[in-house]
C-alpha cells in the first residue's frame, strides 16, 4: 500500500505529529558539563504574552518572579549602569521571591544603529547592549553585548565573584540559530545556564550555596524576560 492510500485513521495522527513537531520551539543544546554539574530548575507558568495587560509572573522551581513591569524606560529619572531612561530601547523591572529573601531586579537594553555605504549600496550596522541589576541580600549585575558580526558575550558579578556569560546558539538537533536559545555562565567551570526559548529552563551548579543560587536565579529571570529591541533594518 502506497503512503497516498493509507487510511485516514493512520495518516491523521501521523500528520498531527508532524505539524506539532514543526511548530514546537527549538530546544537549546545543553552543554555537557552543565547537565552533569548542575540541578535543573523547572520553569512554570511562563506566558508568551507581554505588555501592560499581561501577567508575566512565573516560577523557577522554588523561586517566584512577580511584579513584572515594562514601564521602566518611561520612568522619570530612572537609570541603570550607564543607561538613563531616555536613551534605552527597552527596560523592565521585576521582583524575585526566594526562601527567606526578596530581590528587586531591573534590566534595560540599548540599540545603536547606523548605515554605511559599500560598493554603491548600503548596509546596516548595529550594536546591542543589555544590563541587568538585582538588589536584595546582595547586589548582582549582568552585562551583555553583541554587534552585527558577533554573538552575545558579557560578564556577571555577584558576591565579589566575576564570571563570563556567553549566548548558546546551537539547538538539540545540532543546528545553528541566529538568535541565542540561552546563555551559559562560567567561572572556569560551568556555574549555570538558562534556556530562554520556549517555556525556558534553568540550571544552577550543585556546589553553589543558597545565597549564590538566588543571586544567579534573579539575573536569569531578567534574561527570561528580555526581548531583543526592534531594529529599523528589519522593518
Amino acid at each position: 500500500m502506497t503512503p497516498s492510500r493509507l487510511p485516514l485513521s493512520v495518516t491523521s495522527p501521523l500528520l498531527a505529529a508532524l505539524v506539532l513537531q514543526a511548530c514546537a520551539p527549538a530546544r537549546m543544546a545543553v552543554p555537557k558539563d552543565v547537565g552533569t554539574a548542575s540541578d535543573e530548575i523547572v520553569v512554570t507558568d511562563r506566558s508568551a504574552m507581554t505588555g501592560a495587560l499581561a501577567d508575566e509572573s512565573f516560577r523557577m522551581g522554588t523561586y517566584q518572579v512577580v511584579d513584572v513591569s515594562r514601564k521602566w524606560n518611561s520612568s522619570s529619572g530612572a537609570s541603570i549602569g550607564g543607561f538613563a531612561s531616555g536613551s534605552t530601547t527597552g527596560g523592565y523591572t521585576f521582583g524575585l521571591k526566594a526562601a527567606g529573601s526578596e530581590y528587586k531586579g531591573k534590566c534595560a537594553s540599548k540599540l545603536n544603529e547606523k548605515s554605511a555605504a559599500f560598493l554603491g549600496g548600503s548596509f546596516g550596522k548595529q550594536n546591542v547592549t543589555v544590563l541587568c541589576e538585582c538588589g536584595g541580600p546582595a547586589s548582582a549585575t549582568l552585562s551583555l553585548s553583541a554587534d552585527t558580526t558577533s554573538r552575545y558575550r558579557g560578564t556577571l558579578s555577584a558576591r565579589n565573584a566575576n564570571y563570563t556569560v556567553e549566548g548558546i546558539y546551537t539547538d538539540e538537533a545540532g543546528g545553528s540559530r541566529s538568535t541565542p536559545l540561552g546563555y551559559e555562565v562560567r567561572g572556569g567551570d560551568s556555574v549555570g545556564a538558562v534556556e530562554v526559548a520556549g517555556k525556558g529552563r534553568v540550571w544552577l551548579n550543585k556546589s553553589l550555596d543558597p545565597d549564590a543560587r538566588a543571586d544567579l536565579a534573579c539575573l536569569f529571570a531578567g534574561l527570561l524576560l528580555y526581548q531583543p529591541p526592534q531594529s529599523k533594518f528589519d522593518k
